[in-house]
């Protein structure tokens, strides 16, 4: 009964054997990725992803996807460095939080009330605010005058960056609203029958608009704690493909694109798969491209996989 029960587990959470097989393999590979202080490091570089990936998380449950994360984020990483001077650290900090709700405004009121196709929208914004990044920037990067500004980016308790604690306390907060308030449920029903939600009373269209508006401002803050780490911005930075990386580690944690089913602990899992491999690619001095290639193919086999496992619980639904 015992082994039922845990093949029923890892058939329905198929991140957590591609996580330890993941883990195993790079420890193979390299010993020294098993070292605390590797795996410390493993988390502290994915923790701004893994931040963005909670907003991400939201609207996937919901059916959507956000293409206009990886250029708002430079956008708001320029904006946190180079406003500075003129309105001070927490004003240019503000600022930059502000334009990523702006953005998350407008991509939500787009798409839950004016009707408008979420790639066409998000991806209109990914232009947007890429030019607006080049323009600000006059296409220079911009260095941050503020020493505690870098001090913060680079700051750490228990071996722990203050961004990574953010990310902890991000993934918490999500997870209570996700499984214990009216809006997660909401989303959960919106992302799984949008038109059964709306007949049993739920707000459709605010859910949308409320789950864009959290991943425009976690974006943003993305930006802002890039700038931080760095000391400064470059009006490249999360470009081209830094929506795919969120998007992929999402999926990867077993949240569908079809909506109505995910659950942000294994999104975290799946930010970190991604991040594993990109850390064994750098112990071995392995060409970056290579990485990203691997990465699409764990992509392809993983939702190869599920969608197995999901058609063989429905006809075992169908028997039941």
């Amino acid at each position: 009964m015992k082994t039922n029960k845990w093949a029923k587990f890892l058939t329905n959470n198929t991140v957590v054997p591609i996580l330890v097989v993941i883990l195993i393999i790079a420890a193979v590979l390299d010993s020294r990725f098993m070292t605390p202080g590797n795996l410390l490091n493993v988390f502290n570089q994915n923790s701004i992803k893994g931040i963005m990936a909670i907003g991400m998380t939201f609207v996937i449950i919901n059916g959507y996807f956000d293409m206009s994360l990886c250029t708002l984020v430079s956008l708001t990483a320029g904006l946190s460095c180079g406003l500075q001077d003129q309105i001070g650290l927490a004003g240019a900090i503000l600022v930059a939080l502000l334009v990523g709700l702006l953005v998350g405004v407008i991509n939500g009121f787009l798409i839950a009330y004016a009707g408008i196709n979420a790639f066409v929208v998000t991806l209109s914004l990914m232009l947007g605010c890429r030019g607006l990044t080049y323009i600000y920037s006059d296409e220079q990067s911009i260095v941050s005058p503020s020493m505690a500004f870098a001090e913060f980016g680079s700051g750490k308790i228990l071996g722990l960056t203050y961004t990574s604690w953010l990310f902890i306390i991000g993934l918490f907060i999500a997870w209570f609203v996700l499984k214990y308030t009216a809006h997660g449920r909401n989303t959960y029903a919106a992302g799984g029958n949008a038109s059964a939600a709306e007949n049993a009373g739920i707000k459709v269209k605010r859910t949308i608009f409320i789950n864009f508006v959290i991943c425009g401002v976690l974006s943003g803050l993305g930006g802002v704690l890039y700038a931080a780490q760095n000391g400064a911005s470059t009006p490249a930075l999360g470009w081209p493909d830094m929506h795919m990386l969120v998007i992929a580690g999402v999926v990867l944690g077993g949240t569908k694109l079809s909506g109505g089913v995910g659950t942000i602990w294994y999104s975290l899992a799946g930010v970190m798969v991604l991040g594993i491999i990109a850390n064994i690619m750098s112990l071995k001095r392995v060409q970056s491209w290579v990485s990203t290639m691997l990465t699409g193919l764990i992509m392809i086999g993983v939702l190869y996989i599920d969608k197995i496992l999901t058609e063989k619980r429905q006809k075992e639904g169908l028997k039941n």
